[in-house]
Order: structure tokens, then sequence, then C-alpha cells
């Protein structure tokens, strides 16, 4: 699919679209005012936010200006109420957005979109889901050099959408909220879960609660953090090195060609939890006519019987959590330049950056930033996008 053809393609009229599956999810999320004196509901804030945020807006002061220029049509169907002096459908104005978006459940809100983001991803029962876990700073949000803002964030590799975040305390780390994140993707019984995380995440306490306690699969990657671990990996893999790979793939683009190699052996004799199969990565990368300017060498461990294509692909998969969403999120929406750090306002202005590359991606839109200039020309683009069909996993 072109990657604007879904945004692009919606007509300039607007149209009537279901929107049930989201607001039911928003609807979820409660509401920290008293019920004396609200005007606007939260989901119309919440759902109103999210379309401004598809629209490119950044902070708060632009999501209420998208949210002010709304249509008619568009707030209709987000269920605004109707104003019988003004004869028009009401809004919410900048204080009462910034204000619920400061005061509002941030984990009640991620858990509501993030299940309705799942309902929306189709997978085959012989197929796996490939999570990526991932910890991003939001820099703008820093209080000082000692309040650092850390999300952690889990991603389904094959759609590139997020669909569980945690809020990582200041006095601690990413790692210990491993546990945390986990317990709150929403999976199905069905689903045959695989973990990748990066060498960070490599512990034999997180490696134990993947697979024990879970009952998912992990592909870890080792590095120098762990001296003897690499060590072992590298002790039983790198022999193989001399030989043909395992697995090869070369890719042509942006002049220059990428080889990946892929080498895999058994893991019997490492000491590490569950841990059954090791792999090299090696990737070089070629000029047009065949010089080799750069090598890198990754080592993985996985619980699962993994042939080399399964280790290419759930590797790479994880490499890309950074443009599919790290790097969206600062190009196309500046995080790393908001400057909120008031109540939940961060993280919810996160999540509401995740719901919206999530729901373009879901609707084939690959091109981010190109996608929101669309939309902002015009909303009721938006409409069409956020009508997800709910789908099941295939029994």
């Amino acid at each position: 699919m072109d990657s604007t053809a879904a945004v692009s393609d919606v007509p300039h009229c607007g149209g009537e679209w279901d929107l049930s599956g989201l607001l039911k999810a928003l609807g979820t999320v409660s509401d920290p005012r008293r019920s004396r004196g609200r005007i606007y509901r939260l989901t119309l804030v919440l759902a109103s936010a999210l379309i401004a945020v598809l629209a490119g807006a950044t902070n708060y002061r632009q999501v209420a200006d998208h949210v002010a220029e709304l249509p008619q049509s568009v707030l209709r169907q987000l269920g605004a109420r109707w104003c019988y002096f003004r004869r028009a459908y009401a809004f919410p104005r900048e204080r009462t957005i910034r204000r619920l978006l400061c005061d509002v459940d941030a984990d009640e809100l991620d858990r509501a979109v993030g299940t309705w983001l799942r309902s929306n991803i189709r997978v085959d029962t012989d197929e796996e889901l490939a999570v990526a876990i991932d910890g991003k700073v939001l820099r703008g949000s820093w209080t000082d050099e000692n309040q650092k803002f850390t999300l952690l964030s889990a991603m389904v590799q094959q759609e590139g959408v997020t669909i569980a975040q945690v809020e990582v305390p200041a006095e601690t780390n990413e790692i210990t909220q491993v546990e945390s994140l986990l317990a709150v993707m929403p999976v199905k019984d069905a689903d045959n879960v695989v973990v990748t995380a990066d060498a960070a995440h490599t512990q034999r306490e997180t490696a134990v609660h993947i697979k024990e306690v879970r009952g998912f699969d992990y592909f870890l990657q080792v590095k120098g953090n762990q001296p003897k671990l690499l060590a072992a990996v590298f002790e039983k893999v790198s022999p193989l090195l001399t030989g043909d790979p395992h697995h090869s793939v070369t890719e042509r683009g942006h002049g220059r060609v990428n080889v990946w190699d892929t080498w895999v052996a058994d893991a019997e004799g490492i000491d590490f939890p569950y841990a059954v199969r090791a792999a090299c990565i090696r990737r070089r990368v070629f000029t047009l006519a065949g010089e080799c300017t750069s090598k890198e060498l990754a080592w993985i461990l996985s619980s699962a019987e993994a042939t080399a294509r399964v280790f290419h692909t759930r590797v790479r998969g994880h490499w890309v959590i950074e443009n599919k969403s790290h790097y969206v999120r600062d190009t196309t929406w500046s995080e790393d330049a908001h400057q909120a750090y008031t109540g939940n306002g961060p993280r919810v202005m996160a999540t509401l950056r995740n719901v919206a590359a999530g729901v373009l991606r879901l609707n084939g839109v690959n091109d981010i930033k190109r996608a929101t200039e669309a939309i902002a020309r015009d909303r009721h683009r938006a409409l069409p996008l956020l009508a997800l069909r709910n789908v099941t996993t295939t029994t």
C-alpha cells in the first residue's frame, strides 16, 4: 500500500464512521473530576486530543487549537453535547484539556488503548506475536538531572504498534520494570508470545520471569556488561564463523549494500536460565562498488528452538523499535522538546503519540509525518483511520 493512500484517498466531505471501539475503550478510563459541574465527557476530551495529535499537535496549546477547529460533524461523532445557546456542538478549551491530560489515570489510559490496539492486530495461530521491549527517556520532561523521566514500552514487531507502557520510577531503572510491563501487556491465551530485548535486560531474573512465570520465549542480546556470559556465547558460536552462515540476507538500497549473516549453535553448557540456542548475527555494509565500510557482530541467546532465519527476523525486528517508535515520536511530534512535566501530562501525551502512530500503521500508513500533515488539512481524514475493525485471533 502507498504510504499515504489510506489518508489522502479519504474524501474531504467526511462521512459517518463507527468509532464505537475507540470510544468504548476510552470509556473505561476513570474521570478524575467530581461529577458535579462536568461539561465535557472524558471520552470527548481524549478522543478529540487524539485527533489533534494525529493532525500533528505536539503540546497542549496545539492540541487545544486543533480541537477548536474540529468540524461539527466530527465533534458529533465523538459524542459532543449540543449547545442550544450557540446552536453548535461544544468542545473543550485549553484549560480543560490541559487539566484532564495531567490528571487522568495514565495506567488506565495505557491499558485501555493498548487493549484496543491489540484487538485490531491479527495474529494467526501458527504465527508468533513478537514483542520488543525498550525504554525511552523524555528529555524535555526532566525536572533536573536526577529526575529523568523514562517510559518502558512493548511494541509488536510485525505491526510497529505499541500495546503497553509503564513509567520507570526516578529512583530505579527500566530493568526493574520488565515484570510490571509484561503484567499489563494485553495478550490472549492463544498467543504464542516471544519477547525481544537489548543487552540491558539480559538478566537472569528477567529470563526466569519471561519463560517460567509468563510462559513466553525470549531473544536477548549479550554484550560486554555481562563479560562471563558474553565469553561463554562467544566460545560456543565463534568456531562456526569460519564456515558458511546458516542464514544470509542481502539488501540493496540508499546507496549501499547490507549483508546479514547468521550462525546458530546449541546453548548447552551456557549458564543462563532456559537458554536453548545461541547465535551470532554479523552485519556488513558495502558500497555499491563492493568495498566494506563497516562490520558489527551481535550475540544472542534464546529460549526457543529457533532457526537462523528466526533469529535474523526477531533481532532485526527488535532493532526497528528505534525507527518505528522513538524516532517517529521525536521527529513527527518533537517529543524531546515537549517541556511539560506536571502530573501525568508527559506520559499521557506520549500515550497519545503511541496510539496515533499505531492507528496509522494499522491502516497501512508508513509515512507518519506526511500523514499528520494530510490530516491537519482535513480532520475528517482521521475518522476512518480510527474506525478500526476489531479482529480476533484465528482459532
